[in-house]
């Protein structure tokens, strides 16, 4: 069942009643940047980047979108029922490569997952908090973020139980790119970019499943 927040996203979005539509997607968009930057204090190593002379994959090559479809349907069957049977501590275990030194004391943590995820080439780091699970592609040109969102929301479609809604962006940051849908497990997809240092032409890709509550 979608927490009341995602629920009522979803229904807004799809009813077109703009006050709620206003109210929760800032909720959702928050609870989205939430899931792949907890954790993360000053002096933190950022995600795992990319370098930009290796060769990208070519979005023909289906099996690393494959991986990140079932990794995605796994994760949202994990959080659908809530954070009683998905806590931190499992969700640590079932998903990451190696537990992170901090995995005992900390709320929210990030490290590489298990399997590998590296659609067309881009590494993905898994960052997982209360109710939520977050993969990121850090380090991207834009072209190169736009490509991404462009071939998830194509090959992760299959996960949502409706097709997929585009956020407005903020005023204040009208770079940013999110769309969302319900899971067919009862969780909330979030999928997007936005600039991490726009100056510099530096983007993010995110991939957010958001549990109830």
């Amino acid at each position: 069942m979608l927490a009341p927040r995602a629920c009522c996203l979803a229904l807004a979005l799809l009813a077109g009643l703009a006050a709620c539509a206003t109210r929760e997607t800032r909720a959702t968009r928050d609870a989205f940047k939430s899931a792949v930057t907890k954790g993360r204090a000053p002096g933190d190593p950022t995600p795992k980047g990319n370098d930009p002379t290796r060769n990208d994959a070519t979005p023909g090559d289906t099996s690393a979108w494959k991986a990140l479809f079932s990794f995605t349907n796994a994760a949202a069957e994990m959080l659908s029922l809530g954070t009683s049977t998905a806590t931190l501590p499992t969700l640590i275990k079932k998903l990451c490569a190696e537990p992170p030194e901090d995995a005992k004391t900390a709320t929210a943590v990030r490290c590489e997952p298990e399997p590998p995820l590296d659609p067309q080439g881009r590494s993905l780091t898994l960052e997982l908090s209360k109710a939520q699970i977050g993969l990121v592609a850090a380090d991207l040109t834009d072209s190169d973020s736009a490509d991404l969102l462009a071939q998830a929301l194509k090959q992760l479609a299959g996960t949502c139980s409706q097709p997929w809604t585009e956020i407005p962006s903020r005023a204040d940051n009208a770079h940013e790119e999110i769309h969302t849908c319900p899971a067919s497990a009862g969780s909330m997809l979030v999928l997007g970019r936005f600039p991490s240092d726009l100056a510099s032409g530096r983007w993010q890709f995110s991939l957010a499943v958001l549990g109830p509550g």
